[in-house]
């Protein structure tokens, strides 16, 4: 008969072999050392980021003071982001989330959004080298633009909200992700507003400052929704663990050729549209945008109602 004790001997043995735990002084020293290298890598993300968006926006905010419309322009770009934003939180079918939480999470996505800038810039400035002009505009959308930006607000949601006991389904996830999305769209477009002043003054600045905010309102929505993309599979990776990889790998994808697609398609539509059947690009961007949001949009909602029918099942149940 086998002895009990051989068999805890035997699992023992196995240790630095097929098992591993901190039992000796120098495994304790690793598994300290490990958290400090990650809570540093944690903390130096996040400086960097909080230093380069500060930067941002001790600029823009100088331009903002002189010209306070600017401001009021803004946060007029994000409301229809934010009603957004708002509605995919209320549709969340299981319990709310808390509102600090959300709240990291937006201010997760406008300082991350700094490394997306720093990144398409560079990416930008590479093409430009390369002497392939107009060719390059697709693949740069496609290869650079999606990928880093959706990364960015990905992280946003991964690198908080995530860690927390609140974050328990794939909704909660879109939930955070809208939430992330909405910081980096209101970052991106106090950039664009203030961006679109004339340096000189003049007679139309005032005319051209409230076009880009009609435009960012307009634009803005589809950042909510591919973070949103993002959030929930990483929400269903977290409860999913064993196919975790290739969830997020998916979850990141899916929006990044979403968000590389409209960018390469957006103006040459509106434009084509503006000058083949008449009337205003900007009438016709809302038309593009009104469509290609309705239809990612009902990607997302239709997940959306599959959990929440799932959830109101298993209450049923007694679950």
């Amino acid at each position: 008969m086998d002895d009990p004790e051989n068999r805890i001997e035997t699992r023992e043995d196995s240790y630095d072999i097929e098992s591993w735990e901190p039992r000796t002084t120098t495994d304790r020293l690793a598994l300290r050392l490990y958290r400090l290298l990650t809570g540093a890598t944690r903390g130096l993300t996040l400086l960097l980021a909080l230093t380069f968006v500060l930067a941002e926006l001790v600029l823009v905010g100088a331009t903002v003071a002189e010209r306070p419309l600017l401001g009021v322009f803004s946060f007029l770009s994000v409301i229809p982001a934010l009603l957004l934003a708002f509605y995919i939180w209320r549709a969340d079918p299981t319990e709310r989330e808390p509102l600090p939480t959300l709240v990291v999470t937006f201010l997760l996505g406008v300082v991350f959004a700094a490394f997306a800038a720093i990144i398409n810039t560079v990416g930008a400035f590479a093409l430009s080298g390369l002497g392939i002009g107009v060719l390059a505009i697709v693949p740069f959308f496609f290869l650079v633009v999606g990928p880093v930006e959706e990364t960015v607000k990905w992280l946003a949601v991964r690198f908080h909200a995530y860690r927390t006991p609140h974050f328990q389904t794939a909704v909660d996830g879109a939930v955070y992700g809208a939430m992330a999305g909405l910081g980096f769209a209101t970052i991106e477009n106090l950039t664009y507003v203030v961006g679109s002043v004339n340096v000189n003054g003049g007679v139309g600045t005032s005319v051209t400052v409230s076009g880009v905010a009609v435009t960012r309102a307009i634009v803005g929505p589809n950042h909510v929704l591919w973070a949103a993309i993002s959030g929930y599979y990483l929400g269903l990776a977290k409860i999913v663990p064993a196919n975790r990889g290739p969830i997020i790998v998916k979850g990141i994808a899916i929006p990044a050729v979403l968000h590389g697609f409209y960018n390469s398609t957006a103006g040459f539509v509106t434009e084509t549209m503006a000058s083949v059947v008449g009337g205003d690009a900007l009438f016709w961007l809302l038309v593009y945008v009104l469509v290609f949001a309705g239809l990612v949009g009902g990607y997302l909602f239709q997940k959306i109602r599959r959990a929440r029918e799932y959830y109101e099942g298993q209450i049923r149940l007694g679950w």
